[in-house]
């Protein structure tokens, strides 16, 4: 992930000889994704340390259009970023422009694969309809979930 340097509100301490402790902290982060078509993607976070393998975030939101014309919304409380893997936690809230939202304690994102997928309990939300599941598996470009052991409330209005 390379970040793109401006100036205001963009902070930036560098240490280069502390062993265990970020080599780089940032401050207002903006990362965008650049397509041939354009920004297919951008991610925020108020805070980012730079490891030597990973960087670890804070107040994480991610933005991501995909093929489907669909607008994603991801925001969660910490994250770390290593090798196109984005492992972001707690308070996880995944929310699509077609009204789809998502809310869990953990998600793994592979940027590459546009994947999203978590072990952990989630609920799924359109409209009225509302799924509980132990595990899921989301492909974002083709706005496919595969879950395990799902349970699906239905309100009905009277």
């Amino acid at each position: 992930m390379i970040f793109l340097l401006t100036k205001n509100p963009y902070s930036l301490k560098y240490n280069s000889n502390s062993v265990g402790k970020p080599e780089v902290e940032l401050y207002g982060v903006k990362n965008y994704e650049l397509l041939k078509s354009g920004v297919s993607s951008v991610l925020f976070a108020k805070k980012v340390l730079r490891y030597e393998k990973y960087d670890k975030m804070f107040d994480i939101l991610a933005l991501h259009k995909g093929d489907l014309n669909l607008i994603d919304s991801i925001k969660a409380d910490t994250g770390l970023y290593t090798k196109d893997i984005l492992y972001l936690d707690d308070n996880v809230k995944y929310t699509r422009s077609d009204d789809l939202a998502l809310n869990t304690n953990s998600i793994k994102y592979d940027i590459k694969k546009k994947m999203l997928s978590s072990r952990l309990p989630f609920d799924l939300i359109k409209k009225n309809v509302t799924t509980h599941g132990n595990s899921f598996v989301y492909d974002m470009q083709k706005g496919i979930i595969n879950a395990k052991k799902i349970k699906t409330v239905i309100k009905v209005e009277k």
